[in-house]
């Protein structure tokens, strides 16, 4: 009898220690941040988010072209650098699709042409001219996605009219969900092989 007793005693102290330490798991353990909001104004355009400068690097490009034999070594266009807000990255990143609302950032920067500092070869990012962000949203029309464009200082931009030739160029090129995924590195691990080596094989956007 008192070795019941004593085994119901250590099973009852077991099951509070357990229900103690899953307690604290739950309050230590940090909640899944929401995903930030594009903010519309009344006259449809996109606020410029607060904190650009903390966005997820998915890639960069320098003098990017859709025509074969455009580029030229000696003056290679702009850079263009794609950023992703980062709880819409995390997003993806666990369910291989893009969430409701995600917004991806594409800047434009001049190459540097002056033998800055120590540059003595190549080129550099020189000042930002201006930049888009794509809001993805199933919700909003048969495209499911709106183009804002800025001006390097601009604080709201203006959407790009729906039915675009940019919104077609995504979804008819883009690797996955609309979106040039074959060209962000940082994307590339999470999306299907066979959609990547699909649009490896693109090569005419005309």
């Amino acid at each position: 009898m008192k070795t019941a007793i004593r085994i119901a005693a250590l099973a009852t102290a077991a099951s509070g220690i357990l229900g103690l330490t899953v307690a604290a798991f739950a309050q230590t353990t940090p909640a899944a941040k929401p995903m930030q909001i594009a903010q519309i104004t009344a006259k449809g355009k996109l606020q410029k988010p607060a904190d650009l400068e903390s966005w997820i690097f998915l890639g960069a490009s320098l003098g990017m072209g859709y025509n074969p034999g455009s580029f030229n070594a000696a003056h290679p266009g702009q850079f263009q650098i794609v950023l992703m807000e980062p709880n819409a990255y995390r997003y993806f990143a666990e369910h291989r699709t893009y969430a409701p609302g995600s917004m991806l950032l594409l800047s434009f920067y001049d190459s540097d042409k002056q033998q800055r500092s120590i540059n003595q070869n190549g080129f550099t990012q020189a000042d930002l001219t201006n930049y888009e962000i794509h809001v993805i949203d199933p919700a909003q029309g048969k495209d499911g996605r709106t183009f804002y464009t800025f001006d390097a200082k601009d604080t709201e931009g203006s959407p790009v009219p729906a039915g675009n030739g940019c919104v077609r160029c995504h979804v008819d090129h883009g690797a996955f969900e609309g979106t040039f995924a074959q060209f962000y590195p940082t994307l590339r691990p999470f999306v299907p092989k066979e959609a990547l080596e699909r649009a490896a094989r693109d090569h005419d956007i005309r």
